[in-house]
């Protein structure tokens, strides 16, 4: 069976990501998707602050499984580092939502975890901005 669904217009990438139990911060993107068979490729669109988000998923139902890299804001707090990781989401039923979690490793060699959405917005929305 092959899914139909349209992945066209703008979404909502949110991660907020974990050291140990308390919370360490959050990172939005405003990203398009792009989808060859069942493989998913979401990209943040450009915003003021120059930092970058993608990610390759590979969609099976309603599962998404892949890993995803973002080179920070360069006057941000993270100066332009960059960040690779894992994750596993899964579609809702209407398919304007993916939700699950991301693992990463940071540059102090600790393993950090986090939850993950993404979410549809109207194709008319401001921009969000990226938040470190």
């Amino acid at each position: 069976m092959t899914d139909t669904q349209d992945f066209s217009g703008l979404w909502h990438n949110k991660y907020t990501y974990y050291n140990d139990i308390e919370t360490s911060g959050t990172s939005e993107h405003d990203i398009k998707i792009y989808k060859t068979g069942n493989q998913l490729v979401l990209q943040s669109v450009p915003n003021q602050e120059d930092s970058y988000f993608v990610a390759r998923l590979t969609l099976d139902g309603d599962l998404l499984t892949g890993t995803w890299q973002e080179q920070t804001s360069p006057t941000g707090k993270y100066k332009g580092q960059i960040y690779y990781g894992a994750a596993q989401l899964i579609r809702n039923e209407g398919g304007k939502r993916m939700h699950g979690k991301m693992v990463m490793i940071n540059h102090e060699l600790e393993i950090i975890t986090g939850d993950w959405e993404v979410v549809k917005t109207d194709k008319n929305s401001t921009l969000f901005m990226h938040n470190e």
